[in-house]
């Protein structure tokens, strides 16, 4: 069960990390630079697509869906370490 937990710490923290990527890559269009990989459309215009079904996240020209989910993802992964002390053990013992 510990594994699991862990498992699920680690996808949500990539998930921070890619949807952090994926607006860095969203201000390059400013610059007239559209470039946006297909892995990371497919993980997560799903996820975006249901936040937005339940939450209104457009205001005016501006998306909050991605501060959303990473507020989201990160509230997650204060619960795991909160209230799994193995997991923040096994945490502990990996970073050097």
């Amino acid at each position: 069960m510990t594994l699991l937990i862990l498992a699920l710490f680690i996808f949500l923290r990539l998930m921070f990390y890619i949807v952090v990527f994926d607006v860095i890559l969203s201000w390059l269009s400013l610059a007239w630079i559209r470039f946006r990989p297909q892995f990371i459309r497919d993980i997560l215009d799903p996820i975006y697509s249901f936040i937005r079904k339940y939450i209104p996240t457009r205001f005016g020209a501006f998306d909050f869906t991605p501060i959303i989910l990473i507020f989201w993802s990160e509230f997650l992964a204060y619960l795991i370490l909160v209230n799994s002390p193995e997991v923040s053990q096994l945490l502990s013992q990996l970073t050097i």
